[in-house]
């Protein structure tokens, strides 16, 4: 995947945001608690993100590689909402801004002390 054509894309530049901060809201109200709860969220979010057909095409404009190609995780789509959501997930999880569960851990472990 190349790194320009996602970045191009103003769809995912903004799921990405929302992501960013409604992880935090989520992680400082409680709602997340340990790596599972993070995965699951971010998994939630995804499939909330892939429900409608217009909102996929706009998450895969540029990205129409994934149309076609076996992904490492999901293997290859049958539908549009299984292609936008593996660019979605690849999208989130590599970019360098995005929370980790590591980061969060680190957050609980200096409260306790």
């Amino acid at each position: 995947m190349d790194l320009y054509l996602r970045l191009q894309n103003r769809e995912l530049q903004d799921i990405h945001e929302d992501f960013t901060d409604e992880v935090w809201l989520a992680f400082h109200q409680g709602e997340i608690n340990n790596q599972d709860d993070f995965y699951n969220y971010l998994h939630e979010y995804i499939d909330n993100a892939v429900i409608y057909t217009s909102d996929c095409e706009e998450i895969l404009d540029g990205n129409s590689e994934y149309h076609y190609e076996d992904h490492d995780l999901y293997g290859r789509p049958n539908n549009i909402s299984q292609t936008a959501f593996a660019c979605l997930y690849d999208y989130i999880t590599d970019h360098i801004d995005t929370p980790t569960w590591e980061q969060m851990e680190t957050v609980l472990n200096e409260a306790n002390e």
